[in-house]
């Protein structure tokens, strides 16, 4: 007997499939963890395998420092630096475009406030769907932080009941529930017990699109890890699970969905040679009921040179005319620095600004009514000529367990920047003691909690680290003491 809220899904998704029968659009959607900075193979097979799957939208995991270049492989011209998404059609951010959260995050929700998960991708002028992408941690032991981590994600489900189409991708690292038989009690290959984070979302109101455009799970089971990896030709398969998931929810009907992968693959059903990745991708075709678009605004890049243009694109709804400013971060109209007033069309939705004459620093813009009212802003922020990253313990001497506090500034800003606690002259740069991410952040403080038992009285040394990756952007020495 089908559990009532799959009943629900269900009517809902019949619903939605009459009522945009007239004006919706059709929407493919993807999820694609490229495998450690999508190096391991190439970029240029990563690209291919984006533009084989004729995605529109792309979640995308481990980047490692490589976004900007997966996009221009895949031919992407909209990319959104805090969730890893890259789009044919224009991304707003739903927040200010910085975490303004204290402290750490949940690795699910890096760089981001808990009422900014999506960004806006505007699919048509003046229409929107809201777009998140996330990855959860890995390992056999980590299931209940992967369930933590999931928490958040309910609030996706509850915009989609609201009447935003929702669309959330991402490496979940844990199998599904509808992946077995009613009654079964399915586990991971490692070990770990199946289900509770795809129950969760679930019940928040994502609904599953691969599983439900196959059903049968016996004739579909769409593995995603791992198709062998393409280390040597005759790589046996060894897929085992399907850990990576393309989820919706509000006015949205499946049509399809596909498993994109290596050539002679048995679950594949787009195929790549030679593969480029550790994990095969998941793209689904949704039909759609775009939701209107509040007032956005983005500037572009998230960290602009000295004298070079910030791209202000923005939606006003509530006409052609729009204003949009530039003033220093926090401020107001008055504070206008640059910028464009009452601009009296809506057919140019997007104007080069000049950052000559701005001095290094943080910077927001500000779109206006014609009262004079913010509507919305999204910080930027304006190099220092020649900076290279920097990273201090503040003080250099902790107490053996005590917290190590950090400072960095002239960050690259990525999303997984990481500072790492390594004994002096490490040469390793895979054996660190412990560490912390940034949030993001071009510059701010953060503390490292070391283990006692593996940092005892001696020399050591912080390290600001680009992107989840092992390149190191700057040091700088602590020392335990008793």
């Amino acid at each position: 007997m089908a559990r009532p809220h799959r009943l629900f899904a269900l009517a809902a998704t019949l619903w939605a499939a009459g009522a945009m029968a007239d004006d919706g659009i059709t929407l493919r959607v993807m999820t694609f963890n490229v495998w450690y900075g999508g190096e391991q193979v190439s970029l240029e097979r990563i690209g291919e395998a984006i533009r084989s799957a004729d995605a529109d939208i792309v979640g995308l995991q481990e980047t490692d420092r490589n976004l900007d270049r997966i996009a221009a492989a895949a031919g992407m011209p909209y990319v959104d630096a805090r969730r890893r998404i890259i789009s044919r059609w224009p991304i707003f951010d739903s927040g200010s475009g910085v975490r303004t959260s204290r402290g750490a995050s949940l690795y699910s929700t890096t760089a981001l406030d808990a009422d900014a998960l999506h960004a806006w991708v505007m699919v048509r002028p003046g229409k929107v769907v809201a777009v998140a992408n996330v990855h959860l941690s890995s390992g056999s032991g980590e299931a209940a932080r992967r369930l933590a981590e999931a928490q958040p994600l309910a609030a996706l489900g509850r915009l989609g009941a609201a009447g935003t189409p929702v669309f959330l991708t991402g490496d979940f690292n844990s199998t599904s529930h509808l992946d077995f038989p009613p009654g079964a009690r399915g586990a991971r290959a490692d070990g770990a017990p199946a289900g509770s984070v795809t129950r969760l979302l679930e019940d928040s109101g994502l609904r599953d699109s691969y599983r439900q455009a196959n059903a049968d799970s016996a004739r579909h089971p769409g593995h995603t890890f791992s198709p062998g990896a393409p280390h040597a030709a005759g790589t046996p398969d060894r897929s085992r699970i399907r850990i990576d998931y393309v989820f919706a929810a509000g006015p949205s009907a499946t049509l399809a969905s596909q498993v994109v992968g290596e050539a002679g693959g048995s679950v594949v059903d787009v195929a790549v040679f030679p593969w480029p990745s550790d994990h095969r991708a998941v793209v689904s075709t949704f039909r759609v009921q775009p939701d209107d678009a509040p007032a956005l605004i983005a500037a572009t890049p998230r960290l602009v040179q000295p004298g070079e243009a910030v791209l202000l694109r923005s939606w006003d709804p509530s006409g052609p005319g729009w204003t949009a400013l530039v003033v220093p971060r926090g401020g107001s109209a008055g504070d206008a620095l640059t910028g464009v007033r009452d601009m009296p069309h809506d057919w140019q939705r997007m104007v080069p600004v000049s950052t000559l004459g701005l001095e290094p620093g943080d910077y927001d813009a500000l779109l206006m009514d014609e009262d004079g009212t913010v509507l919305r802003r999204c910080a930027f922020t304006v190099a220092t000529p020649g900076a290279r990253p920097e990273i201090e313990a503040a003080p250099l001497t902790v107490r053996r367990g005590a917290p190590i506090r950090i400072r960095w500034r002239h960050a690259p800003g990525a999303l997984r920047d990481w500072v790492g606690l390594y004994r002096a002259g490490e040469a390793d740069v895979s054996r660190y003691l412990g560490f912390v991410y940034t949030e993001a952040a071009f510059a701010g403080e953060a503390e490292l909690l070391p283990d006692a038992d593996a940092v005892p009285p001696g020399d050591y040394e912080l390290r600001l680290l680009h992107d989840e990756s092992y390149v190191v952007l700057a040091k700088s020495p602590v020392t335990v003491v008793p």
